[in-house]
């Protein structure tokens, strides 16, 4: 009971950090690209020919929003660590008690369970630096905005039309991270049927720096920097009337991020042969990271994985997961969720797992529709109560979404 309540203690503090640091003043972390030019969008010099210029308005809104929700929409909920321990804590005997072969999977999920009256409670670090956006480099992002009345012709040989050629180029360079610190318990309430919970406190950081320059189309019909001009007069500039060509803006914020709940159920086990253990798995991931700060993605998702498991040799074991995620705020962010790998024992202390990891859109934005990652870990138990855990998580198709180079994640688990 003594454990219960420290481990009731410790997620009770965690809540709280969470709130208290959530009450502060939030900035509109979500807009950052967006609004790098104000909620108006660039506006160039005006000119006798153009006495309020709004030419480019509704095209640096329309790119600067598109960028905007590609980035922000990619920003997801990482994978935690796998509810499946190599030790657990028998409350009722009070002692730790060995449940698996190997120490376990680090990211996916076996069909074992805990076992009845069993707690394992665990913490971890993952540190996420974005580089690329679909398969672009952040710090080298391009942007062109055309004339609102580009479509209505823009020919060389015709001077009159030479100003509807006219387009400005955005140079942006975005620096976005974000380090995850979770608490991660599981509850085994039968030998058969676990229930825990992810509880992530979040620190992410987004900075963007833009900056733009004019080009014309000559009556050769090859693009230069600079304006078109009628006479000695530019038609397009920047000046002390129009939006500054250099922009920038952002910030950090930390608070409490999405908690996730997790149920699972081991409805078939040890029925020997090559018949695999299976079992279900339901997660409800809780909207309660401030969407604004980046902190949550704002709605609630339904995930149910299907599991199946076997263990060969006392040593070896491969897992697959397959499931679906309902995102309850945009249906067309739906997923279809899947993993593939296996764990096994080197040492009696020490464990590797290697796991291809996937998500698929069906019906996604075109941003990051399929990603697939490969994670590799070990497990190290160098005392009765007390295992390390590292794994690096390194993407497969780098040009799908917003993606880092790798993700690296350390972890502890302690039996009190």
């Amino acid at each position: 009971m003594t454990s219960c309540l420290r481990a009731t203690a410790a997620l009770l503090l965690i809540l709280w950090v969470g709130w208290f640091v959530r009450s502060a003043e939030a900035k509109d972390l979500k807009n950052t690209i967006r609004n790098l030019y104000g909620i108006q969008g660039i506006h160039v010099e005006p000119s006798p020919f153009f006495p309020v210029e709004t030419s480019f308005q509704a095209s640096s809104l329309q790119g600067l929003d598109q960028l905007n929700n590609q980035v922000t929409s990619a920003i997801g909920v990482p994978s935690f660590n796998s509810s499946v321990t190599g030790f657990t804590f028998d409350i009722e005997r009070g002692i730790p008690v060995r449940t698996t072969e190997s120490l376990g999977p680090m990211l996916t999920e076996r069909a074992t369970t805990l076992g009845v009256s069993k707690l394992n409670v665990a913490g971890s670090y993952t540190r996420v630096s974005f580089t690329r956006l679909d398969g672009k480099d952040l710090n080298n992002l391009q942007l062109t905005f055309r004339r609102n009345d580009a479509g209505e012709g823009c020919d060389p040989s015709i001077p009159q039309s030479l100003a509807r050629c006219d387009t400005i180029r955005a140079k942006l360079k975005v620096d976005l991270s974000e380090d995850i610190f979770a608490f991660i318990a599981t509850y085994g309430l039968t030998s058969v049927w676990d229930v825990g919970l992810v509880v992530p406190l979040t620190h992410i950081r987004l900075f963007a720096r833009t900056s733009a320059d004019i080009f014309h189309v000559d009556t050769l019909g090859i693009t230069k920097p600079g304006t078109t001009q009628i006479g000695n007069i530019p038609i397009h500039q920047f000046g002390p009337n129009s939006t500054p060509p250099d922009a920038s803006g952002g910030g950090d914020e930390t608070g409490l991020g999405d908690i996730i709940l997790r149920t699972k159920y081991n409805f078939l086990r040890n029925s020997g042969g090559l018949t695999p253990d299976l079992a279900f798995l339901f997660e409800v991931k809780l909207p309660t990271g401030d969407e604004k700060r980046l902190l949550g993605t704002g709605g609630t998702n339904l995930a149910g994985l299907l599991i199946a498991s076997k263990t060969y040799g006392r040593w070896l074991t491969p897992h697959v997961n397959v499931g679906y995620e309902i995102n309850t705020k945009d249906l067309e962010q739906n997923t279809i969720r899947y993993a593939l790998g296996f764990d096994a024992r080197l040492l009696s202390e020490l464990s590797f797992d290697a796991d291809v990891i996937g998500r698929h859109k069906p019906e996604g934005n075109g941003t990051g529709n399929h990603i697939m990652d490969l994670s590799l870990g070990v497990k190290w138990n160098p005392l009765n109560s007390l295992i390390f855990r590292t794994n690096v998580q390194i993407p497969l198709n780098k040009n799908s979404g917003l993606r880092a180079d790798f993700i690296p994640t350390v972890g502890v688990e302690y039996l009190f």
